[in-house]
């Protein structure tokens, strides 16, 4: 192709020299084990793995455990961790965060505050770690009790080590979705990482979802480019609402992926690579206009000037903007009719030498063995007919946790954690944000960024999933030649959108079974109806409402959507395609 090797780096060019000799993590093959305790967090009552009941030993004037207590308990038995069941506690502006209390005997370890929360204990006199976290971390909000979690647990690992040669669960599913990729990563690739500059650029242009309320009201965004599509005080009812999601989405994103260091083209090499690959693994810098005529949901996000506030989606007739985006949402928008002229690029490679014969150049392909795996362990689950069904949808909550966060894993560059005292004495001197409330004295550190970590940060994994998926979520294949996603509703049934989920008035044809005469056939990435609510309802004004509508949609199911169904008009589909589906439809994945 005519825009081949222009300005492009070969082999380690860019990189520095004191590099090492190989960018490969190393994986971790014999973990030992490590008990768990498996507890309520309101009353302490758990079990360990083999079932044995443990009772919590609740201090003095207390009718249920605090966190001391529960950390004395699991010391007590010899467990490493508690994982905790129940409702997580909320936390609020101004109240303390259940793991910044008093924890006498034990000293914090750094906690990580995010969500899924991990605390970090150690005992002051015999330098016993403790690990403490909600199974909701793993298991997303499966109502589990205790023992349930054990189970859940040890079916995860189970089904884990079946497809990934023996591999263990680990602290987190971040920490064990990158170990399982390392596991798997083809012996003929080395992982380069992106040049420094083209790092730093990514993440400063990069975001992660699409995400809009476009219903007029506190959630919408009030950018002057952003145009509600429904008006609350014109439309108070709807006739029902629709809940669609994306199966397994970046389980469907990460084939054949390009890798590192990554090589920019100018302008006239860009539009020779989106001319001649149309599935051109890159990011691409674009000027854009919205149709004259669009009356529907914004294709092309860009960042506020305040980037804080995050982004916003331009759908305003003959509004103008520049952003930087994946090549599939750029084939997206050019296929509805945006103008679009591409400034620059950044190109990923998506060929290396073969594993046998080096003279042979082969697709690089670095998360597919890792993600086939998943895919492949998420089917064992659901074929399963002894599992029982709420153990079922924890192991595929765990699969997909484990998903989801090791593709975001890839542009972490660590998490900063959090440490608390009540000893004045016992702040480092170096402590750079010390803050006192109350008695406690709390600061943050960031962790090293170097060596092994350093090999797992590829965020140009992360930005090419992500951009992906944002792109099928707005059109993509569906079974029997169907298109699917936001684009393929009318635009007046169309209530929001937040990563791989639509919310609309009606049912859309293609989100129904094959069955059903619909075009989701089980595959993963196929949008596909997940729960109706039937009307009338009051038009959620705000993303409180609409999640309020999601939850009991959720609940209800599908069944209610199949009796509506029959009497909603038909929604309009094109001729679209998402570049890398054909691709991977061809080869019989």
């Amino acid at each position: 192709m005519a825009y081949s090797n222009r300005e492009r780096p070969g082999g380690r060019a860019g990189l520095r020299d004191n590099t090492p000799t190989t960018f490969r993590p190393v994986a971790y093959r014999n973990l030992a084990a490590r008990k768990n305790l498996w507890a309520d967090y309101t009353t302490g009552r758990g079990v360990l793995d083999n079932g044995q009941a443990v009772p919590p030993k609740i201090g003095p004037r207390r009718k249920n455990p605090n966190l001391t207590d529960m950390l004395d308990t699991a010391a007590a038995v010899g467990a490493d961790r508690i994982f905790f069941t129940g409702k997580t506690p909320v936390v609020t502006p101004g109240k303390r965060h259940w793991l910044l209390v008093q924890t006498p005997g034990w000293l914090d370890g750094g906690h990580n505050l995010g969500s899924p929360a991990t605390g970090r204990f150690e005992h002051r006199q015999t330098g016993k770690r403790m690990l403490v976290q909600f199974v909701s971390g793993w298991f997303g909000d499966a109502p589990l009790s205790p023992d349930q979690a054990r189970l859940a647990w040890q079916a995860t690992e189970g089904i884990i080590g079946a497809h990934f040669r023996g591999a263990k669960l680990m602290d987190s599913p971040t920490a064990t979705g990158a170990n399982l990729w390392a596991l798997t990563l083809p012996k003929n690739l080395e992982p380069y990482p992106l040049t420094e500059d083209i790092a730093e650029e990514l993440h400063r242009t990069s975001g992660q979802h699409h995400v809009e309320h476009l219903v007029a009201g506190s959630s919408s965004d009030t950018h002057p480019d952003c145009i509600p599509l429904h008006d609350p005080a014109k439309t108070p009812k709807i006739d029902g609402f629709a809940y669609v999601d994306g199966r397994f989405m970046y389980g469907a994103m990460c084939s054949e992926l390009g890798i590192g260091p990554g090589y920019r083209l100018r302008r006239d090499d860009t539009a020779d690579m989106l001319r001649e690959n149309p599935y051109a693994r890159a990011r691409v810098h674009v000027q854009f206009k919205v149709p004259d005529t669009w009356d529907h949901i914004g294709l092309i996000g860009v960042q506020h000037e305040k980037a804080s506030e995050g982004w916003y989606w331009p759908n305003r007739p003959g509004a103008t903007g520049s952003a930087w985006i994946d090549a599939a949402e750029f084939f997206v928008a050019a296929r509805h009719g945006w103008q679009l002229d591409p400034i620059e690029s950044v190109a990923f490679t998506t060929d290396v030498p073969g594993a046998r014969d080096r003279d042979r150049r082969v697709r690089a392909r670095p998360l597919d063995t890792w993600k086939d795996n998943l895919v492949k362990a998420r089917a064992a689950v659901a074929g399963d007919p002894l599992m029982d069904e709420i153990i079922k949808t924890a192991v595929s909550a765990a699969l997909r946790s484990i998903l989801i966060n090791t593709i975001g894993n890839f542009a972490a560059r660590g998490r900063v954690q959090t440490h608390i005292t009540f000893d004045p004495k016992e702040v480092p001197a170096n402590a750079p944000d010390v803050k006192q409330h109350g008695k406690a004295f709390i600061w943050t550190t960031k962790p090293r960024f170097d060596g092994q970590a350093q090999r797992y940060y590829h965020p140009e994994f992360a930005v090419q999933v992500w951009g992906r998926a944002r792109a099928r979520m707005l059109s993509g294949p569906m079974a029997g030649g169907l298109q699917g996603g936001a684009l393929h509703v009318p635009a007046h049934t169309l209530l929001g959108v937040r990563g791989d989920a639509i919310y609309t008035t009606e049912v859309p044809s293609w989100s129904l079974t094959e069955e059903r005469g619909g075009g989701d056939d089980g595959r993963v990435g196929r949008m596909r109806l997940q729960g109706y609510v039937p009307g009338p309802l009051k038009i959620p004004a705000d993303e409180t409402a609409r999640n309020r509508l999601r939850a009991k949609a959720a609940r209800l199911g599908v069944d209610a959507a199949y009796s509506e169904y029959e009497m909603q008009a038909a929604p309009v589909d094109g001729t679209d395609y998402l570049p890398g589906d054909d691709e991977q439809e061809a080869d019989g994945e």
